[in-house]
Formats: C-alpha cells, sequence, structure tokens
C-alpha cells in the first residue's frame, strides 16, 4: 500500500469514528412524562405523593431523574440530592448507599456534602441543594 492509499484510508476511517462519536453522543435523551425535564442549570421539582418518587418515603431511599440526578432521602429524613455522574470516571452510576454516596461501577464512595471518601472518590461529587415545601420537593443548583 502507497502513503497516498494509506492516508486516504485513514482518513476516511477517522472521519467515521468522529460521525459515530458524534451521533451516538448528541443523541436526545428519551423524558417520561412524568420525571422533569432536567437542564444545564438544574432546578426542578418532585410532587413525592407520585408514585414514582415513593421510594422517598422511607429514610435511605432515593430516586434517580432522568438518569441525571439522584435523590435521596437519608437515614435521619433528610432529602439530598447530588449527580449521577461520578467523579473517578464520568460515568452515571452514583446511587444513595449505606448513608453516603456510592459509584457502583468502581466503588468511589463520598460523604453527603460531596467530599470523598476514598481513592476513587478524591475528586468530589457535585451536590445540589434541595428545598422541602408541603409535598413538593426542589431540587436546585
Amino acid at each position: 500500500m502507497n502513503r497516498k492509499h494509506f492516508l486516504k484510508k485513514l482518513s476516511g476511517g477517522a472521519a467515521f469514528a468522529l460521525t459515530a462519536t458524534c451521533l451516538g453522543g448528541c443523541a436526545v435523551e428519551n423524558i417520561a412524562p412524568d420525571q422533569p425535564n432536567i437542564t444545564a442549570a438544574t432546578d426542578f421539582s418532585l410532587d413525592l405523593n407520585a408514585a414514582v418518587n415513593s421510594n422517598l418515603s422511607n429514610n435511605g431511599g432515593y430516586v434517580i431523574v432522568n438518569n441525571q440526578v439522584v435523590v435521596a432521602r437519608t437515614t435521619t429524613g433528610e432529602y439530598v440530592a447530588a449527580t449521577r455522574t461520578c467523579s473517578h470516571d464520568p460515568r452515571k452510576e452514583v446511587i444513595m448507599r449505606n448513608g453516603e454516596w456510592y459509584c457502583t461501577a468502581h466503588g468511589a464512595r463520598f460523604r453527603l456534602d460531596g467530599v470523598g471518601l476514598n481513592g476513587n472518590g478524591r475528586n468530589g461529587l457535585t451536590i445540589y441543594n434541595t428545598q422541602l415545601t408541603g409535598n413538593i420537593l426542589r431540587v436546585f443548583a
């Protein structure tokens, strides 16, 4: 194979790889009608009476909203919220476990305020504010 032929093959493969990456990464996520639409400026509300949020009626329970935010009720009954995206490896695997944020992908652990508890959690976790008014829980940045 000569240089020109090699470069032509290489550029076609690179173009395909870039196009495939963009098409996969640029896809619009399906949003269930019973869950809020989360934007970059996170600010949404959850109706705690809605069946989809029933796990929040129990201490230690949590719900995942549009695979972006995990909202939980602590063992003491407070509401907390964090990003699903782990800071160790940007995978959306963060849940509430044993009173702390936990990444199921590789074991990163975080305090409720987002501070890392082990080596995989050392970069911290984005935490959101919560505000309860009646049965409506607001989650916001």
